[in-house]
């Protein structure tokens, strides 16, 4: 992926997009293509290792709050045994909610089922 970003960052975007965000919104795509082909690629390379070689599952077990994972339930970047890791992991009660939607990006593609399984795990009645 990084050399990707280095040696043609136009097609990058275009991929990248379309991995991450369901193929069934093609606006959505479209719009987070935009947003990304818009960023500065000298800036998009350390951010993009930083995100994907970092490694911080230790910081897990310091973990005591209580948390909740939200997790979609067919993510191509996250699939749902880092969630269950994750809920092993931390010290504090921790559950997993799965908002029914594909891809990495539900907020673009599943915003009402996101805004649903949210307002449960905060107690708001929408």
């Amino acid at each position: 992926m990084m050399s990707s970003i280095e040696s043609d960052y136009g097609n990058w975007t275009s991929s990248f997009a379309k991995l991450l965000v369901d193929n069934n919104d093609p606006l959505s795509i479209e719009h987070y293509f935009k947003c990304l082909k818009s960023m500065n690629p000298e800036f998009v390379l350390p951010l993009a290792k930083a995100i994907f070689r970092s490694d911080e599952r230790e910081t897990l077990e310091k973990v005591t709050t209580p948390c909740t994972i939200v997790q979609v339930k067919n993510d191509p970047v996250v699939p749902n045994s880092v969630a269950y890791y994750m809920q092993k992991k931390i010290k504090g009660e921790t559950t997993v909610e799965f908002v029914n939607a594909d891809r990495h990006y539900p907020q673009l593609t599943a915003p009402l089922e996101l805004i649903h399984v949210l307002s449960r795990v905060l107690g708001f009645e929408i």
